[in-house]
């Protein structure tokens, strides 16, 4: 039986649409994906390529090639940091599902959380800190999730997704393909069974899906925070207050299937000064430091194509194996 398109994944497949999703993917000018085609070589098949995409989403067709899963060097670090990269066709099919649906997800946020939204980002988090500051909040609660991105429990997400849209199965499909993904590191091919891909278009807002229950939740109990991803703050008016949010913020998490970072979790004073973002807080005032002169990125060397034929032996190995 063949399903007709609900009106959320009309608006995702309507050509105007797929093609500013393209626009905006040939304007950020990625890297290519696992399969090897760039963005220029995507842009030569033209609107038949997107005529192609709209067909095979609408009639359930529609299956993401793997992540293109590689370290990134950081910046005047040794330490590296991994991206997990869709193809470009696959960047078109979740960019066209971002401009339509975004305001969908916004609507869900909380007036908390910074990260990842339009019309908000680091300096509005640090208007507010500095705002509940002036309110009589002396102490903070400075947090970080364990590991987030790599450890958010799909079933959790996936049910926060269906509830978004009101049981749509065919969205809630769309996106189930693209969060229980294969990756693809150039020695394998594995299905991601928890976490949320950095370097896909529809993972910040999903990152922050899953953490709107943790704003939901502190802010039921009264708690004041600013949250910026998976760094935040919970601001209290004295020490013991403080202590009690450490306790409130773990049980929070466990519920959630996730952990604070025990490193990198510390009670702070406006007092003694403390950093945030990037910002020195101090007293009822930040300070952001002058930019340092930022080296060249360094090179990124990419896991050589996954033609068809290599897919298949890997998917073979790993399931022989």
């Amino acid at each position: 039986m063949v399903q007709v398109p609900s009106a959320l994944l009309e608006s995702v497949v309507a050509s105007s649409n797929l093609l500013a999703a393209w626009e905006r993917v040939r304007d950020n000018r990625g890297c290519r994906g696992s399969d090897g085609e760039t963005i220029r070589s995507f842009a030569h098949g033209g609107y038949a390529r997107l005529h192609g995409l709209a067909d095979d989403i609408r009639s359930g067709d529609y299956a993401p090639f793997p992540l293109l899963r590689f370290p990134v060097p950081k910046r005047n670090s040794s330490s590296v940091r991994y991206l997990s990269v869709p193809t470009v066709r696959d960047r078109v099919a979740q960019a066209a599902a971002y401009l339509p649906l975004k305001e969908i997800f916004e609507h869900e946020f909380e007036e908390v959380s910074h990260a990842y939204r339009e019309g908000r980002g680091v300096r509005t988090a640090l208007e507010n800190i500095r705002r509940l500051y002036r309110q009589g909040f002396r102490y903070a609660v400075d947090a970080d999730v364990a590991a987030f991105f790599d450890n958010v429990p799909h079933d959790r997400l996936l049910t926060k997704v269906d509830k978004l849209f009101a049981g749509d199965r065919q969205l809630v499909d769309l996106f189930e393909k693209w969060i229980r993904v294969e990756i693809y590191d150039g020695q394998s091919i594995r299905v991601l069974d928890k976490g949320i891909p950095q370097g896909s278009v529809v993972s910040p807002m999903l990152a922050n899906l899953f953490l709107d229950e943790l704003d939901e939740t502190l802010m039921h109990f009264g708690r004041k925070l600013v949250r910026y991803a998976d760094d935040f703050l919970v601001l209290s008016r004295s020490p013991e207050e403080a202590a009690e949010n450490v306790v409130l913020t773990e049980m929070v998490l466990d519920e959630l299937q996730l952990a604070l970072n025990a490193k990198k979790t510390e009670i702070v004073d406006f007092d003694r000064g403390f950093k945030f973002l990037g910002a020195v807080f101090l007293h009822d005032d930040f300070y952001q430091p002058l930019p340092k002169r930022r080296n060249p990125p360094p090179p990124v060397e990419l896991p050589p194509p996954l033609t068809l034929k290599r897919y298949f032996e890997l998917r073979w190995r790993s399931r022989s194996g």
